[in-house]
């Protein structure tokens, strides 16, 4: 049995100020104030010397990055560029802009990897594609899933990856969205359906209600609906979320506000309240072949990622860098922001029993950082995995 003390708990809805937490064979045992854990002899005593104990952080969204490639051609390489940045699940994240055999090709790598040492990170897939619109950031690569997609193309797909599936992302307009969103369920009941790139109306997002949908990718990078008239907005994906007490958003929250402003950060959080928000990084790989299109409005920052047209795609953020962000431009404290990051993604994928806060029976994924969220030590399923 191990015991990290001299520390401050982060938990779900408050921080334990002088804390204790004992952990064996890769789940947490004991949780509390110091006065009240009780530390078997001949423990082993991590001191965090003041810093504080938080759950490991869960990026839902994340295409990959810092290794040789993405996730689906590295997903070794990933996992241990994140799990250095204290994320200890993610969810690789495949896009349009890959064909059905890449698709499959990079599930088997994930597959192969999942179960074992810093794999052991990735807790299955993220579909962002390709259900949804074939429009955006890589535009010109989505010709495989250009119209409508075929029955003899899309049950085989969702019947191979449904093993590894956690979220299909779709746009609502899609011609024949209803038979592939009802089949995808019928495959695996508990696969989350979220709200992609898409100028939905709100009216076309309520009816994808009947097939559990419970997520918005990207909030506020995910399309516009049209105003019924000049000088009018009209309700599409962003503010049907935003009513929708069950819906959870996604946020890209990156240095300088430019996925989405500073004001519009507050707002959500305002509306959606501190439970219902997801902080993800859309990590995508660096590609530095693109256009300087500031005259466009296209802005840049050193988080960011862009596609080799110049256009914004995805972000070089890690899920400690967005926790801080989310402080910096809200005002929210350590614990909230934690929150979005740990608990509720937790929540989204029905794993709250198993990641996501700190409690006995949980896995051991802890990190212990300072209040800036700078992480020290990187603990996975009890194994100490980065110590800085």
């Amino acid at each position: 049995m191990k015991a990290i003390v001299n520390t401050k708990l982060i938990m779900v809805d408050g921080i334990i100020w002088d804390g204790a937490l004992t952990y064996e064979n890769g789940r947490i045992v004991q949780v509390g104030k110091r006065s009240e854990v009780n530390i078997p002899e001949g423990c082993e005593i991590i001191d965090a010397k003041g810093l504080y104990t938080a759950p490991g952080l869960i990026d839902i969204h994340n295409h990959g990055g810092g290794g040789d490639g993405l996730f689906y051609e590295d997903p070794v390489g990933c996992c241990e560029f994140f799990i250095k940045h204290g994320q200890t699940t993610v969810l690789p994240t495949f896009y349009m802009n890959m064909s059905p055999e890449k698709m499959r090709e990079g599930a088997q790598r994930v597959r192969e990897h999942m179960h074992t040492g810093v794999g052991r990170v990735m807790a299955g897939l993220y579909m962002e594609g390709p259900f949804m619109r074939n429009s955006g950031s890589f535009a010109y690569e989505m010709r495989f899933w250009a119209g409508k997609i075929p029955e003899d193309v899309y049950k085989p797909l969702i019947d191979d990856l449904s093993d590894i599936v956690k979220v299909w992302c779709i746009d609502p307009q899609r011609e024949g969205i209803d038979d592939i969103c009802a089949y995808a369920k019928q495959v695996n009941p508990n696969v989350v359906i979220s709200l992609g790139h898409s100028g939905a109306l709100a009216e076309e997002c309520r009816r994808m209600e009947k097939y559990g949908l419970k997520l918005q990718t990207h909030h506020s990078n995910a399309g516009k609906a049209p105003g019924r008239c000049q000088g009018s907005h009209g309700a599409g994906v962003d503010e049907y979320t935003l009513y929708n007490p069950d819906m959870f958003a996604e946020l890209i929250c990156d240095i300088t506000g430019i996925h989405v402003v500073p004001d519009m950060v507050k707002m959500v959080v305002r509306i959606k309240g501190v439970e219902k928000m997801i902080l993800i990084t859309d990590h995508m790989q660096s590609d530095q072949n693109y256009p300087n299109n500031e005259a466009d409005g296209i802005w840049y920052g050193e988080d960011l990622n862009y596609d080799s047209n110049g256009y914004l795609a995805g972000s070089h953020l890690t899920l400690d860098n967005a926790v801080r962000n989310m402080m910096t431009h809200t005002g929210y404290g350590l614990c909230h922001a934690i929150r979005m990051a740990t608990y509720n993604p937790a929540k989204l994928l029905g794993m709250e029993y198993e990641i996501g806060s700190l409690a006995p029976g949980l896995k051991a994924n802890l990190i212990i950082m300072d209040d800036a969220v700078n992480i020290k030590t990187v603990i996975l399923e009890g194994d100490t995995m980065v110590e800085n």
